[in-house]
């Protein structure tokens, strides 16, 4: 019981955990949709790991972005400070790792991935790849940049006019 006090005060806290939960398994659904095409063809991709994160990254932070009143700390002081300074930490991270793809990109191509593959498949997954890798990639960079800034007017808001 002290737990659900802490947690869930009260009943609508207890559906903005239920919709970040709801959410959450989007994301993981999405996440598995998305990479199912490239580990059926190719075996070790080097950047599935990144490209996990960016799904991730750039669904979050953009619901986050666009419906913060919802969430279940959008009146928590604390918990928007501490997301505003993992945002500048998360562009940085990102922009590295977009870095790394953009280099194998340039020097080595995605074929240098897909070369077993038929040659229309070869160009179909290679289009796939690069398409959805520099989507949420650039969807995750710019839910940082903004994020911080949408945080900011969410705390002002709370403490000058009780709004989120």
């Amino acid at each position: 019981m002290f737990f659900g006090s802490i947690f869930m005060p009260n009943m609508v806290n207890s559906k903005a955990w239920l919709a970040e939960f709801l959410w959450l398994t989007i994301t993981v659904v999405l996440v598995v949709l998305v990479i199912w095409p490239i580990r059926q063809e190719i075996y070790n991709f080097p950047f599935e790991k990144s490209n996990i994160y960016f799904i991730v990254c750039c669904v979050t932070g953009l619901r986050w972005l666009l419906l913060l009143p919802s969430t279940p700390f959008a009146k928590n002081l604390w918990v928007k400070l501490i997301l505003i300074f993992i945002c500048i930490w998360v562009f940085i991270f990102s922009f590295n790792r977009f870095g790394l793809f953009s280099v194998f990109l340039d020097e080595k191509g995605i074929e240098s991935l897909t070369i077993h593959l038929p040659e229309e498949r070869q160009i179909a997954l290679s289009k796939y790849i690069a398409s959805e890798y520099i989507f949420f990639s650039v969807g995750a960079m710019i839910a940082c940049v903004f994020l911080p800034f949408r945080l900011i007017i969410s705390i002002w808001r709370t403490y000058n006019q009780n709004t989120v």
